[in-house]
């Protein structure tokens, strides 16, 4: 199955071919001008692993210089990924008074990060990754900080450009959500996101004409925000989702979903009424009898996965757009190890079938490959049953 992946990756990686809209093609309202996207980015961004909690807004800074080291970039490389997803916080780079400037305190950290990805053959995608909504919640009418944001983004790409376009992918920012979460008045939609995002694609671009820049959707990249959006009338867009469905079991025992999934455990995939029955007769919260009973009636298998993914092809298809997933996967410490493992390979298997590049979340905490095995970051084990479902082994 690998091989003939990599087989049509190879044959689709042909300079030229295009992937947005040209005149006169469905999706291009705009009929004077041809925007496309090189397929050159699906070698690269084939098969990636994020790299969570090294430069996120919460991440320990006695570790940017070693979180992930050399050891974890060879095990990386050797396991079959092609590229790195790095989320950067709001903290690490962007000053909010100095948006022009990155932090300095914090860059050279970031910066020997790519490089040694790159160093290791990996390509790398530098990600805005904010923990906070505070930020967020004034973009949509607040024009001064849309600004803020694009000066940044300038400054990013300035900064960054000089790596291969091949190698170095900017990410514009991970997972928009505040007209999604009710924190907004009801007047402002999702279609606050669209014109924003729009900006700062507008800023990379203009100092980094070749690199390739990911886009997504507001409501936490989800497929329907992903289907909100028109394509952008600009070279090198890639457009991203997340797919963390079914919900119930990628999430159950998650301390930062809701009181009612933070109780569940050993909720099986696929479902079924019959198979999450025996959790229903042992449960004694209303609510948690609501949600097994709902995922069970709503049967979770590879056929009902396949027609959510489908959705986004579809509309990568219909708009001619390039298109990734760069987050999916499955919390581990709740979830049946078997069911975990074939929802990975369905979820991998689905995405690659309608050539559609992956990045599992993520390497070593929650979501993970790798189980630490001393009191130090040193010494791990490597769960090879997760690299098969990825279908690297």
């Amino acid at each position: 199955t690998t091989a003939i992946f990599l087989l049509c990756i190879f044959i689709s990686c042909k300079k030229g071919n295009s992937l947005q809209p040209k005149p006169g093609e469905v999706g291009n309202t705009d009929t004077t001008v041809v925007y496309s996207t090189d397929t050159a980015y699906r070698t690269p961004l084939s098969k990636g692993i994020n790299l969570s909690n090294w430069f996120n807004d919460y991440s320990v800074v006695s570790q940017f210089a070693n979180r992930f080291t050399d050891a974890h970039f060879n095990t990386i490389q050797q396991s079959g990924f092609t590229y790195v997803r790095i989320p950067i916080g709001q903290s690490i780079l962007f000053q909010q008074n100095n948006p022009s400037v990155l932090n300095p305190a914090n860059l050279s950290f970031v910066e020997a990060a790519v490089q040694r990805a790159i160093s290791h053959g990996l390509a790398v995608t530098l990600n805005y990754h904010t923990a906070s909504d505070d930020f967020e919640k004034t973009l949509p009418t607040t024009p001064a900080n849309q600004l803020k944001l694009a000066l940044y983004w300038k400054a990013v790409a300035s900064y960054f450009k000089k790596y291969p376009t091949d190698k170095l992918f900017f990410e514009v920012y991970n997972e928009p959500h505040v007209a999604s979460n009710g924190s907004l008045p009801a007047d402002i939609t999702k279609a606050w996101w669209s014109s924003v995002q729009k900006r700062l694609i507008d800023s990379v671009r203009a100092v980094a004409p070749k690199h390739f820049i990911i886009a997504g959707g507001e409501g936490w990249n989800s497929i329907d925000g992903l289907k909100l959006l028109t394509p952008y009338k600009a070279d090198n867009i890639i457009y991203t989702f997340h797919f963390y469905e079914p919900f119930t079991f990628t999430h159950q025992g998650a301390s930062w979903a809701d009181a009612t999934m933070q109780k569940l455990r050993d909720v099986p995939y696929p479902s079924t009424p019959q198979n999450v029955a025996p959790l229903i007769s042992a449960a004694t919260d209303a609510k948690v009898i609501q949600y097994l009973t709902w995922y069970g009636n709503d049967q979770w298998n590879k056929a009902k996965l396949a027609t959510d993914i489908q959705q986004a092809a579809d509309w990568a298809a219909t708009n001619k757009a390039a298109l990734i997933c760069n987050e999916f996967g499955s919390y581990k410490p709740y979830a049946p190890v078997q069911n975990r493992l074939a929802l990975i390979s369905d979820v991998r298997s689905l995405l690659e079938a309608d050539k559609i590049g992956w990045a599992m979340w993520e390497m070593d905490e929650g979501f993970g490959f790798i189980n630490y095995t001393g009191s130090n970051r040193t010494t791990y084990t490597i769960d090879d049953d997760v690299l098969k479902a990825l279908g690297l082994k």
